[in-house]
């Protein structure tokens, strides 16, 4: 089999045909009878057998025309030489044979040359030019332009020579009249001019074509070559990938790496029956999703989440690019889980926003959630409470800091326990702490904080054999219509902690009665003398 060239190389050899319609390549050309031996051989095959059977057969002829006075012995070797040639021409050219462009090559040449030659010698034997020599000779010119496959410049050269040869053989061998070598150097030039024409035309298209078609069989070889690398690649490649019809969204091909993301216990019996649809783990990210790649041709990468076939939930980066396939309109999605890193993520962001003590708020968290809470509040009221322990910084140096957060940790939970589930408790510094209350009013607010404080004071804190008693200063503070964040508000709940403080610490104190017109009233109103501020007695120890 010859191997195909590549796609530069059939070009280029496309263009190395030379004026006779062959190539100039002597290994082109080789490659060219190989190749086209299934289209060559039967006509050669055809011209030398019937070929040399008509021409002895041109025995009879003789015979009938010069009678017993004929050199028959000359005449008869003459044509049995044509007929060995071209049987020799058929058996090389037989069903079956091997490709050998070589000697088809010579003995198609040969054949020609001794048909011509013995045309010539049996016009010299009969003496003259008759009638059915004329169209012997136009026959014979016609099947060897017309029919012979022509595999050798020599081939197309041999027959003007010939003609010429015929003309001067006619006007000094046989002393022919002037009208009848006029006559046959027309009919015979004729038939050259147009044959040699037809034979280069054909010799050529025959050749073109013969590239065009090795250059179509590269292409197709190359693209089924890419086909098959890019499967696979595609089959190979760590990265998950899907391809999916558009737009309904049929699953064509997964992936060795999708499957084990998103069928990873192999549920689906056929993967080409699933739907793209099914693996979003909402409607609305799906939705999202149709709609971009309905306005991008590409589409990502983004962060969403996906639920495999065991309905686990996990976060993929997600990539989509619209392309054909198979004629058909499909989209190429690339997925890279994330779900550990949205898990570290997620773990960052808590520990950026948590007090690793208390695993309370801490400050940053502690601000922007307050943020969230006022805008969510408005405009129902939000009241805020500073708390600071009383007297740490004593038990710190009593008792060394590890008590210290012992204790830290204990009054934390204490408060926690008496607050609502959606308000929020914070440590914004050493021994402070901030509570965000929303929805209370001034009294509520108050009652609360009271509460608070009675949890811490009424417990002692129990800790490596001691007991500590403690307490906390509370100031209460409103979030009122000009502010337009918490700060103000938690600044004046901290001047209020601070007053508790200076009261004697262990009792509440409400922001400035004359920060808000008409408050004591509310207080009174919504609260009895029991629950009013008060302080506690001094603390022991």
């Amino acid at each position: 089999m010859v191997a195909l060239p590549s796609a530069d190389a059939a070009d280029t050899a496309a263009h190395r045909i030379d004026r006779h319609g062959l190539f100039q390549s002597a290994e082109q050309e080789d490659a060219f009878v190989g190749a086209q031996w299934a289209e060559l051989a039967p006509r050669a095959h055809t011209i030398g057998l019937w070929g040399g059977l008509c021409f002895s057969a041109g025995f009879a002829a003789d015979y009938v025309t010069l009678g017993a006075a004929a050199p028959w012995p000359a005449l008869l070797l003459t044509r049995l030489l044509v007929l060995g040639v071209g049987l020799r021409l058929a058996w090389i050219t037989r069903s079956g044979a091997a490709p050998d462009a070589r000697r088809l090559r010579l003995w198609l040449l040969v054949f020609q040359f001794v048909t011509l030659l013995g045309l010539r010698l049996v016009v010299q034997l009969h003496g003259h030019v008759s009638p059915y020599q004329v169209i012997a000779a136009v026959f014979s010119c016609m099947v060897l332009y017309g029919y012979a496959p022509v595999l050798r410049p020599m081939q197309l050269w041999m027959l003007p020579a010939w003609l010429v040869l015929s003309l001067l053989q006619m006007r000094f061998a046989l002393d022919a009249p002037i009208s009848q070598i006029a006559l046959f150097a027309i009919l015979l030039g004729f038939v050259n001019v147009i044959g040699w024409n037809l034979a280069v035309h054909a010799a050529r298209s025959q050749r073109n074509a013969w590239m065009d078609r090795r250059r179509m069989h590269w292409e197709i070889a190359e693209r089924i070559t890419a086909e098959q690398n890019l499967r696979h690649l595609f089959e190979a490649s760590p990265v998950p990938l899907v391809l999916a019809s558009q737009p309904h969204g049929q699953i064509l091909h997964m992936n060795q790496a999708a499957l084990g993301l998103l069928d990873p216990q192999r549920m689906l019996a056929d993967p080409a029956l699933a739907m793209a649809g099914d693996f979003y783990a909402d409607a609305q990210t799906r939705d999202m999703l149709a709609q971009a790649l309905g306005h991008h041709q590409a589409f990502g990468p983004v962060d969403l989440r996906m639920r495999d076939t065991s309905q686990r939930v996990v976060d993929v980066m997600l990539s989509a690019r619209k392309l054909r396939y198979n004629g058909r309109r499909a989209v190429l999605v690339s997925l890279v889980e994330i779900t550990h890193r949205k898990r570290q993520e997620h773990e960052l962001r808590r520990m950026a926003h948590t007090d690793p003590l208390t695993a309370l708020h801490n400050r940053r968290g502690f601000f922007v959630r307050a943020d969230h809470a006022r805008r969510q509040c408005a405009p129902a009221p939000l009241a805020l409470l500073a708390l600071d322990v009383d007297l740490f910084k004593a038990i710190n140096d009593n008792h060394g800091h590890a008590v210290g957060d012992i204790v830290l940790q204990q009054i934390a939970g204490r408060m926690a326990a008496v607050l609502r589930e959606q308000d929020l408790l914070a440590r914004i510094g050493g021994e402070e702490f901030a509570a965000l209350l929303p929805g209370l009013s001034g009294a509520e607010a108050l009652e609360t904080a009271e509460r608070v404080r009675r949890a811490v004071c009424d417990h002692a804190v129990r800790c490596q054999g001691l007991r500590l008693q403690t307490s906390v200063s509370v100031g209460v503070a409103l979030l009122e219509a000009g502010d337009d964040d918490i700060d103000g508000a938690l600044a004046r709940a901290d001047e209020a902690m601070y007053r508790a403080k200076q009261a004697g610490r262990n009792c509440v104190e409400l922001q400035g009665r004359s920060a808000r017109p008409g408050l004591e009233g509310e207080l009174d109103a919504g609260i009895g003398p029991a629950s009013r501020i008060r302080r506690a007695s001094a603390l022991a120890g």
